[in-house]
């Protein structure tokens, strides 16, 4: 086993050294920082036997000392002051970016087994939940369309022990196909349905379960999933994050997303990081409701990975049905939206007489039926949560018609995100 180890300048030299000897197979070592009982570098490395990676900034000269050896992990053999908690958060960051476990003393971090599919792979990835993930991949995998085949693969919560094959290119989800598969013990507004419905593509829905720090899933059927989407015969495959934890497969592009409402530190600190780092592009939602955050996120971006591209995008409501004329109920997850989102579906010609926040919640969104009586021509729901084994069966049972909601990105910085994904892909598969 080859490493990198770690050192610093509060250590004395000669114990420095012994503790290389001890820990064996060292190819190289980083300086952190310290200097007053060492002299110079070039005194340290001789005095140390190995090559010593320098830099004014330790990550760069880690970064480096990872690109020009091929080691199994990284020791850490600094302590504090040299080092603080943040600190190492970013090593580990970096050491997970390159497939490389990050030890200390009473830590480790190992990076999740990856696959690598045989088709192009585009990985969409959150910081967390309700930052508009599914919306992003549904609205990459509707874009790709326009050129290519794609399948979407993805891994949720609620999401069937084997791969489950979903035909959105010939197969209509109606919302009583969907209530028949919540009677058989689906969750049918798992996210590979909500694809399926919303961008009318071939979907495959894997089941996880557990998410470690830097979003690594603990169990799950996802590589069975790839291996399934590699052998249809669709040209590009997106896999589809769940919450914080990132698809395990080592993709040929990666789209990170995340929100302007979400707290500073899931965004900078923690394994923040790490995940922006691996962005090919970074899709900051929800920019119109925190302009200023939104914007403080982008230059984050641009600190921690320059060479992503960054998209601030607001969600437009897209309707999968006729709203125009009717009167409307509106169920969403996120209360903080949905008197905005029903001002925008009034502009499609809805009346909309009845809002609640609470498809997530399924003792309060009782409540709200109960509240509402029937006096509805159709309940508009995004297909999420609750949305088919509550919402839509109590409509259907009162004759009352459902509609599925859907959210489509649409760019607050001049920028163009269908151009990005389509120019991402096209460097993907030479096209």
């Amino acid at each position: 086993m080859a490493r990198i180890a770690l050192v610093d300048g509060e250590h004395y030299p000669p114990v420095t050294r012994w503790a290389l000897r001890k820990l064996g197979d060292v190819c190289c070592a980083v300086f952190l920082g310290g200097w007053e009982k060492i002299g110079s570098p070039e005194r340290l490395a001789e005095e140390l036997g190995v090559r010593l990676y320098v830099d004014d900034d330790p990550m760069k000269a880690l970064e480096l000392a990872l690109l020009e050896n091929d080691v199994d992990e990284v020791v850490d053999l600094s302590d504090e002051p040299v080092v603080d908690y943040g600190m190492r958060l970013r090593i580990a960051s970096l050491c997970l970016r390159h497939g490389v476990v990050y030890r200390g003393a009473d830590f480790e971090f190992r990076p999740g087994e990856m696959v690598r599919p045989s088709k192009p792979t585009i990985s969409v990835l959150g910081l967390g939940k309700r930052v508009g993930k599914t919306a992003i991949g549904s609205f990459v995998a509707g874009v790709l369309k326009e050129r290519y085949r794609p399948v979407v693969v993805t891994m949720g919560r609620g999401g069937p022990e084997r791969p489950e094959l979903v035909d959105g290119e010939r197969e209509e989800l109606t919302p009583e196909t969907l209530l028949k598969l919540a009677e058989t013990g689906r969750h049918a507004a798992s996210d590979h349905y909500e694809d399926a419905l919303v961008a009318g593509v071939t979907t495959i829905g894997c089941r996880r379960c557990g998410g470690g720090m830097a979003g690594f899933p603990f169990f799950h059927v996802v590589h069975e999933g790839i291996k399934l989407a590699e052998e249809l015969p669709h040209d590009i495959i997106i896999a589809e994050g769940s919450g914080a934890t990132i698809p395990p497969v080592l993709a040929d592009g990666y789209i990170t997303v995340l929100s302007a409402l979400q707290p500073r530190e899931t965004v900078e600190g923690f394994f923040g990081p790490f995940r922006i780092g691996l962005a090919d592009i970074v899709v900051i939602t929800m920019a119109d409701a925190d302009s200023e955050k939104a914007g403080e996120f982008r230059d984050f971006v641009g600190e921690v990975n320059p060479r992503a591209e960054v998209h601030l995008v607001r969600f437009a409501p897209k309707p999968l049905g006729n709203v125009a004329g009717k009167r409307v109920a509106l169920f969403m997850t996120s209360p903080g939206a949905v008197e905005r989102t029903a001002s925008e579906i009034r502009k499609f010609g809805a009346e909309v007489v009845f809002i609640s926040g609470n498809l997530s919640k399924r003792l309060e969104l009782a409540k709200d039926l109960r509240g509402l009586g029937g006096d509805v021509d159709a309940v508009l729901v995004e297909l999420k949560a609750a949305a088919v084994d509550v919402v839509t069966r109590w409509a259907l049972e009162r004759g009352v018609e459902v509609i599925y909601l859907a959210s489509e990105p649409v760019n607050v910085d001049g920028r163009d995100l269908r151009k990005a994904v389509l120019e991402l892909a096209g460097r993907m598969v030479g096209g």
